[in-house]
């Protein structure tokens, strides 16, 4: 048992150690998403952090006897959380985990081995590691060697459950009013369940893909001619003429792709929009899409210097678009909406303003059109 005197030094040892645990922790949140991005596993969150002194104080405080050396004892005094989509992405990550540190087997948890099918709870892995011997020598790593982190890795919908079950503060079965028991082993159950369905779903999607790519039936439904993200994205990818011709237009309408360092956060937006914008149009296939397309360039170089000139210049004079081939058809299509469609027309990665600049600059032209 750890004494009263001893146990305050080992928190003082802590708020003296505790910035290497920091800066542990942040060294391993830079490596973890190398792993996975050099194994072009998608992640949503990889975070990590020190123990409070706090926390820390608690856990010995709680659990006296527990801890004869509470620094080398207390296994999370640096702590990794990493939140992937798919339960498939799980095995994948246990086995880089496994190949990229030493393991602490014993200390480490997978709650897929331990909770019988009729327990409270919900599926993670817990990993205690240290560095391995690749890392162990090198001098950034070398003041890591010592130290143990905990590593959680979960989907979205299991680290849904935890946040949830935590603040629901029912640590076991035992904890559970029987009044709620059946709710509750119903709702982890369904949480499960959606694991499985998503990777499913997944695998249906690569699928569906592949066969609007051959451009083959697929569960006897021609799905390569439908509108939809999947046929929109391929569509373009295998049209490069097309987005070439639209963006000769708009530079010559006076765009420029040069004058903006931009990278594109969501880069499926601007497909997204066109399905979107498509669907408003009743155009239903990629065959029909393709003909407006076509159609629209006889008059796309006018239109276009039309919505170059409508939009404000800056304080130096210029009007500066970051624009490409695949917004120059965005435009024009948008051209082609009914009144009735274009005044609640919304696009939620545009700013406002330029959206409504470019609705004020569609009216003109069809009143333009209209006249002539």
């Amino acid at each position: 048992m750890v004494s009263i005197k001893n146990h305050m030094s080992y928190i003082e040892s802590y708020k003296q150690l505790r910035p290497v645990y920091e800066s542990f922790a942040q060294s391993l949140i830079v490596l973890l998403k190398s792993i996975l991005e050099a194994n072009t596993i998608k992640f949503h969150l990889i975070e990590g952090r020190a123990k409070d002194i706090d926390s820390f104080k608690n856990k010995i405080e709680v659990k006296r006897g527990k801890y004869k050396d509470p620094l080398q004892d207390v296994m999370d005094l640096c702590g990794i959380r990493i939140i992937v989509y798919y339960q498939t992405d799980i095995d994948k990550i246990d086995k880089l985990i496994r190949d990229n540190f030493k393991v602490d087997l014993l200390n480490s948890i997978d709650k897929s081995t331990i909770l019988r099918s009729n327990e409270f709870g919900y599926l993670s892995n817990h990993y205690i590691v240290r560095i391995n011997s690749a890392r162990v020598h090198l001098p950034e790593w070398k003041k890591f060697k010592e130290l143990n982190a905990e590593i959680q890795l979960r989907t979205v919908l299991q680290h849904s459950w935890a946040a949830i079950s935590h603040e629901l503060e029912y640590k076991s079965k035992f904890d559970i009013p029987d009044i709620l028991k059946r709710k509750l082993f119903r709702l982890a159950g369904l949480f499960e369940l959606a694991d499985e369905e998503f990777v499913q779903v997944k695998q249906r999607q690569f699928e569906l893909t592949q066969a609007i790519e051959k451009k083959v039936d697929f569960e006897n439904t021609s799905v390569y001619n439908e509108i939809n993200l999947d046929t929109i994205k391929f569509y373009f990818e295998k049209s490069n003429l097309i987005i070439n011709q639209y963006w000769e237009l708009g530079k010559k309408a006076g765009f420029d792709e040069n004058k903006f360092d931009f990278e594109e956060e969501n880069p499926d937006a601007s497909f997204s929009s066109i399905v979107k914008i498509s669907k408003l149009l009743n155009i239903n296939s990629i065959d029909d899409l393709d003909k407006l397309l076509e159609s629209s360039k006889m008059f796309a170089g006018q239109y276009l210097r039309l919505q170059f000139l409508g939009q404000k210049p800056g304080v130096d004079g210029e009007r500066l678009w970051y624009a490409d081939g695949i917004f120059m058809i965005n435009l024009v299509l948008m051209s082609h909406l009914e009144d009735k469609d274009l005044v609640n027309f919304v696009l939620m990665d545009w700013s406002k303003e330029v959206l409504e600049q470019v609705k004020i600059v569609i009216k003109k032209w069809k009143g333009k059109k209209k006249v002539s």
